[in-house]
């Protein structure tokens, strides 16, 4: 299976959207390994999605937040208390924040980054990582985004709960 960066030069936003996400799940599909999952999924996410700065997994071990695979600039190792990834991780919920800096604890692992996505990922309902994307643009996130990378972890947590 190869990514064809070439053929989505000329594609929409949401034409690549539908593009990582159908690449997603085959690349889901090929893998049971979680971590070796969540090493492709970020590189296809990073390589296909426009206007990212960071694309990758924290892992819950224990009380905290451990960096899993990424792409992207080096970041933050580990997260306890505060940030947009503990939130989403600790209210098992997806976070959508169009500007980190108006959010209250935002933990900047990237100065570069101004808004995020967070989606937690759940096995047997009890949230084992999290999706977090970054970007350079102030609300470059929306309902579109959302529904797409929920669909592609909807998919995640399937695979992984067999």
């Amino acid at each position: 299976m190869t990514l064809e960066i070439k053929g989505i030069k000329n594609l929409n936003n949401e034409e690549r959207l539908e593009y990582m996400v159908d690449f997603g799940k085959a690349t889901i599909k090929t893998e049971k390994d979680a971590i070796a999952m969540m090493a492709n999924l970020s590189s296809v996410i990073f390589n296909v999605v426009e206007d990212l700065n960071w694309a990758g997994f924290y892992l819950v071990r224990g009380d905290e937040l451990v960096l899993g695979p990424f792409q992207g600039l080096p970041a933050c190792t580990r997260l306890k208390d505060q940030g947009v990834c503990v939130a989403a991780w600790k209210n098992q919920k997806i976070m959508r924040i169009e500007n980190v800096h108006e959010f209250k604890g935002h933990v900047a692992c990237d100065s570069a980054s101004n808004s995020e996505l967070v989606l937690p990922i759940k096995i047997n309902c009890e949230v084992i990582a999290v999706l977090d994307l970054d970007s350079p643009k102030v609300g470059r996130f929306t309902n579109l985004e959302e529904e797409k990378f929920s669909e592609l972890v909807e998919f995640m947590e399937k695979e992984l709960n067999k």
